[in-house]
């Protein structure tokens, strides 16, 4: 099943960990808000938490890579499944995949897409489920 979702950021908590010199590591704490509509596949309905590693240089963000936490209905399956995913600052998308499930999404599979643009916010979800 594929489908393509917007979503809600509701949190965002960022901090540096390392400013040496031109390079700043930071991390940050984020949720989201996934409210499920006509999406064929069914969609998501629930919320996600993600800590994201973030690089910076003085020209501006380099690169991301996060571990986020879905809890809610996939498809009518009540669930939580991981995702991992990130991107460097010349990708206008970040690719990843699904790599853990529990509850009625045990066994889930698949790839994620997440884009950030003039659209906003939205996940492409490209899964199975047994």
């Amino acid at each position: 099943m594929r489908f393509t979702q917007a979503f809600e950021i509701t949190k965002w908590d960022q901090s540096t960990y390392d400013d040496s010199g031109d390079l700043e590591l930071g991390r940050a704490s984020v949720a989201k808000n996934f409210t499920a509509g006509d999406e064929e596949g069914g969609g998501l309905e629930g919320f996600s938490s993600a800590e994201l590693l973030m690089v910076g240089t003085s020209a501006g963000p380099a690169a991301y890579t996060a571990v986020e936490r879905f809890t809610g209905t996939l498809g009518g399956r009540d669930g939580s499944f991981v995702m991992v995913h990130g991107a460097s600052a010349d990708q206008t998308s970040s690719p990843g995949k699904i790599v853990a499930a529990v509850g009625d999404l045990t066994g889930l599979t698949g790839t994620v897409l997440f884009e950030h643009d003039d659209k906003g916010p939205r996940l492409t979800l490209d899964y199975d489920l047994p």
